[in-house]
């Protein structure tokens, strides 16, 4: 585990990167500079840090574990919603939430198992 990087500039350029702007904009962002073929340069050189690289892997890990704790939450909740409105009668509005735990689940990297969900709130 990295931390914090020691250059605070190094650290606004991780975060912005692991958050998904592009590393052009991210060292914009962080050295205040427009930009420009000459800001396209200086962050393609600063991807190649080591620090740089390990710090935006570890920020992107801890954003995939966040979302992945997230997911697990919600995922039993909107099978809950979905089953208590088709058994209301709400059939339209049960259909929604279950197409919206369909997107989830298709697009979710480690794929939580909707069938374990709906088996367990039985």
């Amino acid at each position: 585990m990295i931390g914090t990087l020691p250059s605070s500039r190094h650290e606004v350029f991780a975060q912005a990167v692991a958050s998904g702007m592009s590393a052009s904009k991210s060292y914009a962002l962080a050295y205040s500079r427009p930009p420009n073929g000459a800001t396209r340069a200086s962050a393609a050189r600063l991807l190649t840090n080591a620090n740089v690289k390990h710090r935006v892997a570890e920020l992107r890990r801890g954003a995939a574990e966040q979302a992945k704790a997230s997911l697990q939450a919600l995922i039993p909740a909107l099978d809950e919603r979905a089953r208590a409105a088709i058994a209301t009668g709400r059939m339209r509005e049960g259909v929604e939430i279950l197409k919206r735990l369909a997107e989830i689940a298709a697009q979710a990297p480690a794929r939580p198992s909707l069938t374990k969900v709906g088996k367990a709130s039985e």
